[in-house]
């Protein structure tokens, strides 16, 4: 017979873990769907390094209400639109490049990145709801450095550039 309590646990475990999907709540979809867009953006500047000029990718745009979601691998990224169809969504970010250990202090790099956009309809110009959005243009801007209890003096990106603090900004269209 099983014991009273694990049976609980167990239950509540799962539970827990179906919770999500009947409460119909995707993570990594949320809302609606707006659409499917091709980015192309233009480097404006860069302390990174070599980096693609242009860079072109793939995105999904997804809403609810004046929430707008920007999908593109991980978990999206939010912000709300205002009365000018502008948002600002950002996201921030820990990797631990290399652990401390007795002989080294750790190297962990952050990254914050930022997306200023403005929303577009096919008809009157700005999309202040996003259900609309037909196209939109901004600023993409990522921002990497290291948490200051980091050594990361080794490291360095792909093309020799310090990772203590670089930024790069593209214009989206």
């Amino acid at each position: 017979m099983a014991h009273p309590h694990r049976t609980a646990w167990m239950f509540l475990a799962a539970l827990l873990v179906s919770a999500p999907s009947c409460l119909g709540k995707d993570p990594y979809n949320p809302g609606e769907p707006v659409g499917a867009f091709h980015v192309t953006a233009k480097l404006v500047s860069n302390s990174c390094g070599q980096a693609s000029n242009p860079w072109e990718f793939d995105i999904r745009l997804r809403h609810e209400a004046t929430t707008l979601y920007w999908v593109q691998g991980s978990l999206p990224v939010s912000g709300t639109v205002d009365a000018s169809a502008h948002a600002v969504l950002r996201s921030t970010g820990q990797d631990v490049v290399r652990a401390a250990d007795s002989h080294a202090a750790g190297c962990t790099v952050t990254r914050e990145d930022t997306l200023d956009v403005v929303l577009s309809d096919a008809t009157s110009g700005l999309a202040v709801d996003p259900a609309t959005t037909s196209s939109f243009a901004g600023t993409l801007a990522y921002h990497f450095g290291t948490t200051s209890d980091s050594d990361c003096s080794d490291q360095t990106t792909a093309s020799g550039a310090s990772i203590r603090r670089c930024r790069a900004t593209s214009v989206t269209r």
